[in-house]
């Protein structure tokens, strides 16, 4: 089974089901036929969804049609899709109730979406800032409609992965069973602000590419420190986190370094303790945490046999960032390049390609 890790989904109607006055409309007009892939025009329509009289994002038809994802699927060579909840703009950026009520909306409308097509893994949305409510929310999203993932954009404000308002809501994550798909935010609307958990943000400006390019590697790479010297993985160590868009090559290099910044009996001195005063001592080596991690691969890096030798037990995936139109979007033909590359055993390739993120999701 090749398993699609990174798709996105933003099913119009789901709108609808929202009560709130400011929730905005929607403006759908025909393509102009400007998204071409390997020579081949995607066909459709395309939605504009405004808050405030403001733009806040812009998509294609891919992004909520599933008969057309249907068809890039099959023509990529996958067998199934995770289908992530496009909601960077909605998510953190609007009045409380209003978030509550569009991930309350959103979630019934892909269960009902999905329900009894076992080609799309559905994820669930909730509005971060709400403990208490995300918890419910998520209970409701797995126990009653059926999701299996949860998504994060990251932290808010000041905060990251580690912090201890997330308690609660990654004990509940762990007793679901279920694994938290990170995907930070890579573009701002006139309606959106900066994301502060995206690194490097306040030096982007003038740069498009540089949010993606940078900001999610850098993120990623920060997140997973804090989970780890924070104390999260050796609390939770059941939980699973999914990085996607941000590639792989900077894993065993992040693996390696912070296991370098241990102290040891070889290496240890005055300043590399001091690093660690005050701090709770985790467990295990910092690379040995990396089991929870699962790490999307891009299709166009060459070098993921060399990730492979410094990941020996890997738990790379793979993602095509359908329907989006940027350099990490590899769709539709990401499973084509990924069995192209001689330099990865068969062993590794079936593994990328889907039984980690069948391992991910549960489904052995």
């Amino acid at each position: 089974m090749y398993i699609d890790g990174d798709t996105h989904y933003w099913p119009l109607r789901f709108l609808d089901k929202v009560k709130h006055p400011g929730k905005g409309h929607l403006e759908v007009v025909e393509d102009k036929g400007d998204m071409v892939r390997y020579g081949e025009v995607v066909p459709g329509k395309v939605a504009t969804y405004f808050r405030d009289g403001k733009k806040v994002h812009s998509f294609k038809e891919g992004r909520w049609s599933i008969a057309l994802r249907a068809e890039f699927m099959k023509k990529d060579g996958f067998d199934v899709q995770v289908l992530i909840p496009d909601n960077r703009p909605l998510i953190y950026e609007c009045d409380a109730e209003l978030g509550r009520q569009l991930a309350r909306a959103y979630n019934d409308t892909v269960a009902e979406d999905i329900q009894g097509d076992d080609r799309f893994i559905g994820c669930a949305w909730i509005y971060l800032p709400d403990i208490k409510e995300s918890v419910k929310e998520l209970r409701r999203a797995v126990k009653e409609l059926g999701l299996k993932a949860i998504k994060f954009n990251g932290g808010w404000g000041d905060g990251d992965l580690d912090s201890e308002v997330l308690y609660p809501l990654y004990e509940e994550i762990a007793d679901l069973n279920i694994p938290i798909l990170l995907h930070p935010a890579a573009r701002v609307y006139e309606a959106q602000h900066s994301h502060p958990w995206l690194v490097g943000s306040e030096r982007y400006q003038g740069y498009q590419h540089f949010p993606t390019a940078l900001g999610f590697p850098l993120t990623y790479m920060v997140s997973a420190a804090r989970l780890i010297f924070g104390g999260v993985l050796d609390r939770f160590p059941t939980l699973k986190f999914g990085f996607f868009e941000g590639g792989i090559g900077w894993v065993p290099w992040l693996m390696h370094t912070l296991d370098a910044h241990m102290p040891n009996d070889a290496t240890v001195s005055v300043s590399v303790q001091q690093f660690f005063e005050g701090k709770q001592a985790i467990k295990k080596m910092p690379s040995q945490y990396f089991e929870q991690f699962y790490i999307a691969c891009v299709a166009w890096e060459t070098y993921v046999a060399d990730t492979v030798n410094g990941w020996p037990n890997h738990n790379i995936i793979i993602g095509s960032d359908f329907d989006h139109g940027d350099a990490v979007a590899t769709w539709p033909r990401t499973v084509d390049v990924i069995k192209k590359m001689s330099s990865l055993t068969e062993a590794d390739m079936e593994k990328v390609l889907g039984g980690n993120a069948m391992r991910l999701f549960g489904l052995n």
